[in-house]
């Protein structure tokens, strides 16, 4: 191991003043005295020092080198922000709402005092135990049966006794588990909420095996509903789309039985500059699968009196 050596600055302040020793410093070299290393000196001093003032002296892992993305706070609002599901007009049918149950989602339930939400759940599901609130001594709830399709549904009844109260709610089932945040206000209420099942839907009973699959390989957590479908041109039509999402590869349409019955409409994507070009699907019962994405695209039918509905992802 290499020894360090130390020179006194006096001794090299004379050398340099000196023209004699400025040359004997050509040819001459000065032994100097080996001194102990400075870190493993101050090595004990500094160690107690540290340890003294709990500062120690831990190499961090790779978990704690990697930047952080945010206050926890912060990475749980944003989170929770947008799993957030909110009441639209395109998901009510009458004065039911419609939600399309994604596991994970914050489904928002809003409700005043004096009336009572009715969130219905899927017929044939079973509440498991009891729906459990953050707050039990300001919102009341409760639990009722009726029964659709030879099926029974079961139903749970929320009402807050006053407006500006906020809490949540979770309902476990045989089969999924809800989770909902309340909303009280003075006036605003939802009578009924109910869901869609899309990952169920992709799956038409009744057809012989192997042949009810709408689609195989679809991931139910990557399905995104965010599309607008609002009617350009004609009246309202009977064929209306119920509801169009993708799973990040394909394109599903999803139409009133109705339509099985009748003409079905021609689908049209549009560009960006507002061409509309043909595009290739399949027609799987009341569905049309398009092996892609779009942004917007346009249902056709008739040409005196044509009806156009346009689609348009969010």
């Amino acid at each position: 191991m290499s020894k360090r050596y130390m020179v006194s600055s006096g001794l090299l302040a004379l050398c340099m003043a000196s023209s004699g020793c400025s040359q004997a410093a050509e040819g001459t070299f000065v032994e100097a005295s080996p001194v102990a290393d400075r870190m493993q000196v101050a090595a004990p001093e500094v160690a107690h020092s540290l340890l003294s003032e709990n500062r120690l002296l831990r190499i961090p892992g790779d978990d704690e080198r990697r930047p952080v993305a945010g206050k926890p706070w912060e990475v749980i609002d944003a989170a929770n922000r947008s799993a957030a599901q909110n009441p639209d007009s395109a998901g009510y049918f009458n004065a039911i709402m419609l939600y399309d149950y994604v596991p994970g989602s914050l489904f928002q339930v809003y409700a005043a005092p004096l009336r009572l939400t009715d969130i219905q759940l899927q017929p044939g599901e079973k509440i498991v135990g009891q729906p459990a609130a953050g707050d039990t001594v300001r919102w009341i709830l409760g639990i009722g049966r009726s029964r659709i399709d030879g099926q029974e549904q079961q139903h749970v009844y929320v009402k807050a006794t006053r407006p500006g109260l906020e809490t949540t709610l979770v309902i476990t089932t045989d089969r999924r588990t809800y989770h909902l945040e309340l909303h009280s206000y003075r006036e605003t209420y939802m009578a009924a909420v109910q869901w869609r099942y899309p990952q169920e839907e992709l799956r038409v009973p009744g057809a012989g095996a192997g042949e009810d699959v709408v689609a195989s390989g679809v991931d139910i957590r990557q399905l995104n509903f965010g599309y607008d479908v609002d009617v350009r041109k004609g009246g309202r039509p009977s064929w209306m789309p119920l509801k169009v999402f993708d799973d990040g590869r394909k394109t599903f349409i999803q139409f009133p039985d109705s339509m099985l019955a009748g003409e079905a409409p021609v689908l049209f994507v549009v560009s960006r500059e507002g061409d509309s070009q043909l595009v290739n699907y399949r027609v799987k019962d009341e569905f049309f699968v398009v092996d892609r994405l779009f942004e917007e695209a346009e249902l056709r039918i008739g040409r005196k009196r044509q009806n156009v509905v346009r689609i348009s992802r969010l």
